[in-house]
């Protein structure tokens, strides 16, 4: 009798933790009753019957291999659908990937229902799009490990509030992603029910009939199948976003090409010639015909360089005619091939009434990266105005840092969905864009999550504890590390942004990256480093509280997250760098003027800066070195050698400053005259690259 007391006190005690372990589901469900008790993994099986659609197998084949991940063995071989502990159902088969009536067809394509209970899973979905969700959600369900995993008792109800929720990826303007990297990030999406991926290209898509265009910076046609393909595994419909208007200075600057131009090597073609025409023909079917997807996306975006000459009235140029002309003949061509076709709208900003004379197949995206509801509306108004059905599109302010700006980001989101999902968005876009170059897109995942997340349940989540739930979801064995170095980088870039961001952005938002490779002994950034002491000293001490929790990561972890760990330990070196070289600047200047010109005495100030083992100026240099040599081995996990050297050369020109620093301070210990006053550092070296 005390045996099964005992035994019911145990099942009972473990029903209660299984309770009050409710898992965080990332998106959340529309609905999630719980129960208590689970279904052990040990106890699962799973009958895939020989006949099955490829689409069915592949989620089903999926979720065997999250399970045997958890649990540390296979599912068991169920000899029949009826004898299984997993079933499913699949009401209409195909619509794998979103059509462009879904937004108007009632979206309930990737809908589910999931019920867990102890003695099996049973799944009803619309589409097959649907039970992979199902098994997405499930991968978030399955608790503990090895002989004790098991799947809460719980049913879900659930399918997206939008029914288009996708991420735009720039393959123009940074490194190029590997193909395997991009393979790992729409991983990565699906987690989150992503189901558009936009392949945001200028020229870097080889195309037959152009072999020297950006020869060895760009993707082959094979590799471009290959990706639309994976993604499609994964119910993501990967959409072509090209620009067929500005934006192309990649083939105008060719000479072959340069005729096309308004403008001298600029970025616009000249809609007016015929031989625009002839090459948008051509790209147009080469586009259509690489890319299944009924969506394209042409961008048409910040033709600057036709309006500036505009402004000359000899040029006899009118903006918003050769514009409409363009966008008119680009969708007359596409609609030969029966493409969806999306544009940004940003022109209304200089002709207010251009929306109304848009194609009328013409779908407007809204995009506006800032969090401000006024310019959100500024760029929508115009639409609703027309009354059109619309997307929109914020973005990760990653662009200008090294790090994102992640309160900018988490705020620009959440208004952009707001907003959207007032005024019946058909879809919304995450932008991730790679203008500077130097910063590693690994860094922007956390914030690509948090957009397509919202997406799908229709509001952000909490900004506070999403770090938590999202390492714990995505690095369980290293959570508390993940979400202690994501914090201090967040935090260490918002005190950067008081330092840096200031005259010099270039049109980045409060970017930070342009001035942090600024000359930091120049008299205005050595006055803006006595200025903003405290602030460049807590970027130091977060980001390196960051590297602490990171290297203690890489000690837990192997593989691909290995890797990824090791990339964002790059980034905080590299923000702790930003900080470093101003400070050392104003240390070493003020440790020169201190010794050699309040005091007029040397006392160990050549030890100071240029003792070979122990001073600021071989500590640049060290770091320097070092950092260049680790940015390139994380650089290549992730991109393509093209444009390394771009960022390289930023490394080898401050080596250059600190070293010619070094030799300068030495010579003049050499040979100055003692009998003259001695000049305030940054006179007498003229620190300078």
């Amino acid at each position: 009798m005390k045996k099964v007391v005992c035994l019911w006190l145990l099942s009972w005690l473990g029903s209660a933790a299984v309770a009050a372990e409710r898992p965080e589901l990332l998106p959340q469900p529309l609905s999630a009753q719980y129960g208590t008790g689970g279904l052990p993994l040990r106890d699962v099986s799973l009958f895939i019957a020989p006949n099955a659609p490829k689409d069915v197998v592949f989620a089903l084949q999926e979720l065997k291999g999250w399970m045997r991940e958890r649990s540390g063995q296979p599912v068991k071989a169920a000899p029949s659908a009826g004898a299984a502990t997993v079933r499913w159902v699949v009401k209409t088969a195909g619509q794998e990937l979103p059509g462009p009536d879904d937004a108007t067809n009632g979206n309930l394509r990737e809908q589910y229902r999931l019920a867990v209970t102890p003695k099996g899973i049973d799944i009803t979905a619309q589409t097959s799009a649907g039970l992979y969700y199902a098994v997405q959600t499930i991968r978030q369900l399955m608790q503990g490990t090895g002989n004790a995993a098991f799947v809460p008792t719980v049913t879900i109800e659930d399918r997206p509030r939008l029914a288009y929720r996708g991420v735009m990826m720039d393959f123009a303007h940074g490194g190029l992603l590997t193909v395997a990297e991009i393979k790992r990030q729409i991983d990565f999406l699906a987690r989150w029910k992503t189901n558009q991926y936009y392949f945001y290209n200028e020229v870097s898509i080889q195309l037959d009939g152009y072999p020297t265009l950006n020869y060895r910076a760009s993707y082959s046609k094979a590799e471009v199948r290959s990706i639309i393909a994976y993604a499609r595994q994964r119910h993501m419909d990967v959409i072509p976003f090209v620009n067929f208007y500005g934006h192309l200075h990649e083939l105008i600057r060719n000479e072959k090409y340069a005729s096309l131009a308004i403008g001298t090597y600029g970025h616009e073609l000249d809609p007016r010639q015929p031989a625009v025409r002839t090459l948008l023909t051509d790209w147009i079917r080469q586009y259509t015909d690489l890319f299944s997807s009924p969506f394209i996306h042409v961008g048409f975006d910040e033709t600057w360089e036709t309006k500036r000459l505009a402004a000359d009235p000899s040029a006899g140029l009118n903006p918003e005619n050769l514009y409409l002309e363009q966008l008119s003949f680009v969708s007359q061509e596409l609609k030969k091939y029966g493409k969806t076709l999306m544009a940004w709208t940003d022109m209304s900003s200089f002709y207010p009434d251009i929306i109304a004379r848009f194609p009328p197949e013409v779908v407007p995206v809204i995009w506006e990266y800032t969090p401000d509801t006024t310019a959100i509306y500024h760029y929508l108004n115009p639409v609703l105005k027309e009354r059109k059905p619309f997307f929109i599109q914020p973005a990760v302010s990653g662009w200008g840092h090294l790090y994102p700006s992640a309160d900018y980001t988490y705020t620009n989101m959440d208004l952009c969905l707001k907003v959207g999902l007032k005024h019946q968005t058909r879809g919304y876009i995450t932008s991730v864009w790679t203008d500077s170059v130097e910063p590693f897109v690994r860094a922007s995942w956390l914030f690509m999550a948090y957009g397509c997340i919202g997406a799908w349940q229709g509001t952000v989540p909490d900004k506070t504890t999403f770090t938590g739930a999202y390492a714990a979801l995505l690095y369980p064995a290293i959570a508390d590390e993940m979400r202690g170095a994501l914090d201090h980088l967040a935090v260490a870039g918002q005190h950067l942004e008081k330092c840096l961001g200031g005259k010099n952005t270039q049109s980045l938002p409060r970017g930070t990256l342009v001035e942090s490779w600024s000359n930091p002994f120049s008299p205005y950034y050595l006055k803006n480093t006595a200025d903003h002491l405290a602030d460049l000293e807590a970027v130091r001490a977060h980001t390196e509280e960051a590297q602490g929790q990171l290297i203690t990561a890489l000690a837990k972890v192997s593989g691909a997250d290995s890797g990824f760990v090791q990339s964002l330990l790059v980034t905080a070196r590299l923000v702790n760098y930003s900080a470093m070289r101003f400070l050392w600047a104003k240390a070493i200047a003020d440790r020169w003027n201190e010794a050699m010109v309040e005091k007029k005495r040397e006392d160990y100030v050549y030890y100071d800066l240029t003792y070979p083992c122990h001073s600021l100026l071989v500590d640049a240099m060290d770091e320097t070195g070092e950092l260049k040599a680790a940015y390139a081995e994380a650089w290549l996990s992730e991109c393509l050698p093209y444009r390394l050297n771009t960022i390289l050369g930023r490394f080898d020109l401050d080596f250059g400053l600190w070293r010619k620093l070094h030799l300068k301070v030495l010579d003049y210990k050499i040979q100055q005259k003692k009998t003259e006053p001695t000049p305030a550092f940054e006179v007498l070296f003229s620190p300078d690259f």
